[in-house]
């Protein structure tokens, strides 16, 4: 009896939990109930690791950029003193400044030396790696994995020191369309050692190559050549933004000169200057020539010579059509402004000036010097350049300077300077419009010159030998300053 009672009362139960299960399946109120229950493991364990995600690329950023600002503050201070002691202390330095938001957890970065694409030119390390990590438990992340997280960094920066280069002859021109700067051809010897550069980017490239190799055909021109392998050149060193024809770098080889090709950064340290002009106060330049009570020794006159010592005395001021000297001449301390015509010296005159003269070309105006009997002038000094108005920093820039041409000038034929042993020139030539050529019999010994023009050109039978024996100090100097960038 007992029995039959339990079969029925667990028949009931099984009939009701069939019905309840039949209705639960046809009911359709609350499926969205179920699925938010069923889905909530996943909402939060994405949540969750959408916030680690976040808090993992936060530290990430802001441990790369600490680290790559001391990987780059390491590299300055192996430019500035080459101390590996002092690389790690700045770079640790940069570290902890750079970085706050793991500062408590991170490791303190490491710090060496590495090869970049071989090194530099020496073979010697010329990069620096720095790496860095920070270490800390993820909220979510760690449930699981129940470790901390480590985020790792390394950065690199390159570094290439600061070069210092010396020059005498120097082409400003920069426009790569206008081809070769500086010449050097026919039978001229430059054997000064006292630095040529030239500006110009322009190059001499292969375009087309054979089987072999072996460039056949060639486009565009080097920024300093040669016409003709007649010439001597010592140079001492050879630099540019362009490229050195293959002649001169093979000359190089022998004498020991050193050639610099594609070097960034070369300047011309007169740029910004501008040369002083004439004012309403400026007087009209007076220039005679007067007929001394002294007989020439020499016999052979020219034609219409009389036998008479003439001399001559020119006095700073404005020419209008330029000067030409006609007879033995001493140019007065001061400023001329020749405007239009030329400054003509010819060879058969002995020109000397008093220190301190400057010679301002523009309206198209030239020089033609042509050395034979005594030249000796001497730029403007620092003094009369202060009197002008220039500060102390630009007069020091322009300090003897002989020879200036005004940007405004007018294109011309070039002015032509032709020395020989007896030509003494004291001074800064700055020609930025027009080309300087160093031409024909000229000998100039004992100078201390410094030639800064838009082209130049050095030919004939020209023989520069000692440039500013006496005086080093007036040289055209270049600074390339470091250069650090981040490569990795």
């Amino acid at each position: 009896m007992t029995s039959n009672r339990l079969r029925r009362y667990a028949s009931r139960i099984k009939t009701h939990a069939a019905s309840c299960a039949s209705r639960f399946a046809r009911d359709s109120r609350g499926n969205a109930t179920m699925l938010v229950a069923f889905a909530m493991p996943m909402i939060i364990g994405g949540g969750g690791m959408a916030i680690d995600f976040g808090q993992f690329y936060l530290w990430k950023r802001e441990l790369q950029y600490a680290n790559d600002q001391a990987a780059i503050a390491a590299a300055w201070e192996m430019i500035e003193s080459g101390s590996q002691s002092k690389m790690s202390e700045r770079a640790l330095y940069a570290f902890r400044t750079n970085e706050q938001v793991t500062n408590s957890f991170n490791q303190e970065p490491t710090v060496e030396l590495a090869f970049w694409s071989g090194g530099d030119e020496d073979g010697n390390e010329n990069s620096v790696i720095v790496t860095s990590s920070a270490t800390k438990r993820l909220p979510f992340t760690s449930f699981f994995t129940k470790d901390a997280t480590t985020v790792a960094v390394k950065s690199q920066a390159t570094f290439a020191g600061t070069k210092t280069f010396t020059s005498c002859l120097k082409a400003i021109e920069e426009d790569v369309a206008e081809g070769t700067t500086i010449t050097i051809g026919g039978n001229a010897i430059f054997t000064a050692k006292c630095g040529i550069m030239a500006l110009s980017a322009s190059s001499r490239y292969c375009v087309e190559y054979d089987s072999d190799n072996v460039c056949t055909k060639w486009e565009g021109e080097d920024a300093i050549s040669n016409n003709g392998t007649s010439y001597e050149l010592e140079a001492g060193t050879i630099v540019t933004a362009g490229t050195v024809s293959d002649d001169i770098k093979a000359s190089a080889e022998e004498t020991g000169d050193e050639i610099f090709e594609k070097q960034p950064g070369l300047t011309d340290e007169f740029a910004d200057l501008d040369p002083p002009e004439p004012d309403s106060n400026t007087p009209t330049g007076v220039y005679t020539c007067s007929k001394t009570n002294k007989k020439k020794l020499n016999e052979g006159l020219n034609p219409g010579d009389d036998g008479y010592v003439w001399m001559g005395v020119a006095n700073p001021g404005l020419y209008e059509g330029g000067i030409t000297v006609s007879c033995d001449t001493t140019f007065k301390r001061g400023v001329y402004y020749l405007s239009g015509g030329s400054l003509t010296i010819n060879g058969n005159y002995a020109v000397s000036s008093e220190k301190g003269v400057m010679f301002v070309l523009y309206d198209g105006a030239d020089f033609k010097i042509n050395g034979g009997a005594d030249i000796n002038l001497n730029g403007m000094e620092n003094d009369q350049l202060l009197a002008l108005g220039y500060t102390e920093e630009e007069a020091n820039t322009l300090d003897r300077m002989l020879v200036w041409e005004s940007r405004d000038n007018d294109e011309n034929n070039g002015n032509i300077l032709n020395g020989s042993s007896n030509t003494y020139l004291n001074g800064a030539f700055y020609t930025p419009v027009n080309t300087l050529n160093l031409q024909g019999t000229a000998d100039v010994a004992n100078a201390c010159l410094l030639i800064v023009a838009n082209k130049i050109n050095l030919t004939g039978t020209l023989n520069m030998r000692d440039f500013c024996e006496n005086d080093p100090d007036l040289v055209s100097t270049t600074v390339i300053f470091g250069t650090v960038k981040l490569v990795g």
